[in-house]
């Protein structure tokens, strides 16, 4: 079914049964109020600018948002919806605040809250979420009972529910967001933890202070989340307390698995503004990947020095070392024994000698003794020497002299050639700057004496020399 009817409206339009629309544009002074049991189907977007409030849904009626291509709500006004229901592989796109009283049927596609305030009041509540369909970006809710805030990041789901709130937290708009990125101030732990989650952590706030509540984490993909053992002595809920991460005592639900399950605190916290995560007190059966405690790089001359430190490690067979000019193309340059199981602090270093002046960016992957791999963050390091005069420096070993440019930019045309004593060019070749740092030419056929190599730039602006003797 194609529905061709695009609605505007600018005065009162009543609406007691079911209708089907391309878009619905709200303006001026109009209005749509649904009655009975009306829906709305609707294939394209939804517009509300109007003066009041625009819409009012029926009690038992939906606005379905049933498209082929991502639809999205917009306008100036926010829009309270009594039943919404989302059947859009593509998703559904909130340009414009939203207010949910009632189920919100997520049957096909990601909703999209990253740039508005998706609020769930009364009985209001998502159904059917999963990791093809749940909400990306912050979830807000005012109620007093248990509520499950379906969140994910689009393509990864990671509900948390919140329970037994304090009178406070009952008024209060209680807002979660998920995040797929290490836990912030993941070193900082206070014992019996090791170490917390580096691939995900949530957000729970509140409008109200002094609101409180119990919490509960779900995973429902152990891989994605690094749990590789859901026992109690191992598999912890961690807090951060501002300063640290700290343990907090929680029951793992009896029916979880490694693949999917839950774990709840026992004690109501703060959820003024706090963070939660998956934490570890267990190295050896520890249930979250390697822990990175830094990664850097540094330009020397026209090398660059990468460091990066784990503060635990298990299972780590070796690292990968990537290098790109564009943070889009990368290519393996070195690749790094781990140190398999560890508890204590290790520092790793590669110096990349082939990297001439210019901007790199840095990649590195994790690869278990299973196979299993992690890849970590880029790094941006800028060794553009534009403020830096060329240099060139000379090795000779009887058979090869090896001349190295420093601070040449890539790119740059020189030209190079060899004098005797007496004068007489003996070499000549024309070189172009690249990642190779080292120039190798051979000598087996020179004569013994003194010789000079001379760099010329392209317009002979710029001229440099070294010498050497052939013994």
């Amino acid at each position: 079914m194609r529905y061709k009817i695009n609605i505007i409206v600018s005065l009162l339009f009543l609406l007691s049964s079911y209708a089907g629309f391309s878009q619905v544009i709200i303006s001026g002074n109009g209005e749509i109020v649904a009655t009975d049991t009306a829906n709305i189907i609707l294939q394209g977007d939804w517009t509300n600018n109007a003066n009041n409030t625009g819409f009012t849904g029926s009690a038992g009626g939906v606005v379905l948002f049933k498209g082929s291509s991502q639809q999205s709500i917009n306008g100036s006004k926010s829009t309270t919806f009594t039943g919404m229901y989302l059947k859009n592989n593509a998703g559904l796109k909130l340009n414009s605040d939203i207010t949910v009283t009632g189920n919100f049927d997520l049957k096909g596609g990601i909703v999209d809250a990253t740039s508005s305030t998706l609020l769930f009041t009364g009985s209001g509540k998502t159904r059917y979420a999963k990791k093809s369909q749940h909400i990306k970006g912050p979830v807000s809710r005012i109620g007093s009972t248990i509520f499950r805030y379906d969140v994910g990041d689009g393509t990864k789901y990671a509900p948390l529910k919140v329970l037994s709130l304090n009178t406070t937290a009952k008024s209060a708009t209680i807002t979660v967001q998920y995040y797929e990125s290490a836990a912030p101030g993941g070193s900082n732990v206070s014992a019996p933890l090791v170490k917390v989650s580096d691939v995900e952590y949530w957000n729970v706030s509140s409008s109200a202070s002094g609101s409180q509540s119990k919490v509960d984490l779900f995973w429902k993909d152990g891989a994605e989340s690094g749990i590789k053992s859901i026992n109690a002595d191992s598999l912890r809920f961690a807090r951060f307390d501002g300063s640290n991460w700290v343990d907090e005592a929680a029951t793992i639900d009896a029916a979880s698995t490694i693949s999917s399950g839950d774990i709840q605190i026992n004690n109501a916290i703060s959820i003024d503004n706090v963070n939660v995560t998956f934490g570890s007190t267990n190295n050896v059966a520890n249930p979250l990947p390697i822990q990175l405690l830094s990664f850097t790089a540094q330009c020397q001359e026209q090398n660059v020095v990468i460091n990066w430190s784990t503060a635990t490690e298990e299972n780590n067979d070796y690292f990968t070392l990537l290098r790109s000019e564009d943070a889009a193309h990368y290519e393996e340059i070195a690749t790094l024994i781990g140190a398999g199981n560890s508890n204590t602090v290790i520092n790793y270093t590669y110096t990349d000698w082939n990297a001439a002046g210019g901007n790199f960016y840095y990649m590195l992957k994790q690869t278990d003794y299973d196979g299993k791999n992690e890849t970590f963050n880029p790094i941006f390091v800028n060794c553009d020497n534009n403020n830096k005069d060329v240099e060139l420096s000379t090795i000779y070993d009887n058979d090869n002299i090896y001349a190295r440019l420093s601070y040449a930019k890539q790119g740059d045309n020189y030209t190079i050639v060899i004098i005797d004593m007496l004068g007489k060019t003996i070499f000549y070749k024309e070189h172009i700057v690249n990642s190779e740092n080292y120039l190798k030419l051979p000598t087996q056929t020179f004569k013994p004496g003194l010789y000079n190599i001379v760099y010329y730039n392209e317009n002979a602006s710029e001229r440099l020399s070294s010498k050497f003797i052939i013994r």
